[in-house]
Order: C-alpha cells, then structure tokens, then sequence
C-alpha cells in the first residue's frame, strides 16, 4: 500500500507574554536608538529596530490583533520621528505584524537560523510595501536600490537574532 498523503507535521506552538513595562519600554529604545544612532554611526542607516521589535513581539506573542496594533503604534511613531510622510511606516508595519504574528503558528520560531530568514524575508516585504505606498499611492518616485536593501536585510537579520537572544530574556510563558 502506498501513502500518497501524510498527517501534516504539527509544531509545538507556545504563546508568551511580556510584563507591561518591557511592551512600552524596549519599543521606545528602539525608537530612540533609530532616530539618534544614524547621526553618530553611518553604518547605522541599514538598521531598522523598530521592525525588529514589531516583528520579535508578533513572533513571541502569536495575537494577530495584538501584532497588528503594535505594528501600527511602533510603525506611526517611527513615522513622527521621520521626514517622510505620516502614515508609511505605520501601515507597513501593521502589515508586517499581522504577517508575523500569522505564519509564528505554523514555524519553529526558536531557532536562529529561522529568525534570521524571517527577519531577512520580512525586511523585504516592509520594503516593497514602502516602494508600493509611496510610488502608487502619495505619487512619489520611489527608490528601489536593490543592492542596498538586500545587505539592509542582511543586516537586519544578523541584529534579529541577537536582538531576539537578548529579548528572549524578558518573555514569560503564558
């Protein structure tokens, strides 16, 4: 007899929650250290904690409301602290929390070479997500800089899982 079809592989899926002053505060750093750090270190201008932090708190926390929420107030922020037009980040951010907090059910996110690949195929997406709004919708010539924007997500995923290592410390199972 020949099995055509298999059960599918079920991953151990574990949800975690985060006291109220690590959900206020390591986003605000991260804020912070986004708008101060490119001034001092030129090398700076390919990080982009904010998502970082959009995207370790949709993996850990696996509420697609609560990713996409955060996405929005972490992405509007970032928005008020920058010279680009309001509402950009915001709304990639809600999408790529929403994004996250979605497909951490159904992979193992506790490995790092998996955060790594997330974080670099998510950086992607919020890119072409800002190409998309600022060239279709606000009409504004919009740079795709492909060279740049892969070392970016590079980069990107280096910091995620270090960054990540480090935050696991605050999560508590829920």
């Amino acid at each position: 007899m020949v099995v055509l079809f298999s059960a599918p592989v079920r991953v151990k899926v574990e949800v975690y929650r985060f006291k109220l002053p690590v959900l206020i505060l390591v986003p605000l750093f991260a804020l912070a250290l986004q708008a101060y750090l490119p001034l001092y270190l030129d090398a700076a201008r390919f990080l982009d904690l904010p998502l970082l932090v959009v995207i370790y708190f949709g993996l850990m926390r696996r509420s697609p409301v609560s990713a996409l929420i955060g996405g929005a107030f972490v992405g509007m922020a970032q928005d008020s602290l920058s010279r680009g037009p309001i509402g950009l980040f915001g709304a990639a951010k809600t999408v790529i929390g929403y994004v996250t907090s979605t497909m951490s059910t159904h992979l193992d996110t506790e490995r790092p070479a998996m955060r790594f690949l997330i974080v670099f195929v998510l950086y992607l997406l919020q890119a072409m997500l800002t190409y998309v709004l600022e060239s279709v919708l606000l009409g504004q010539p919009g740079h795709i800089a492909a060279g740049s924007r892969l070392l970016a997500a590079l980069v990107n995923g280096l910091v995620g899982v270090l960054l990540f290592l480090l935050l696991d410390r605050f999560r508590e199972p829920a």
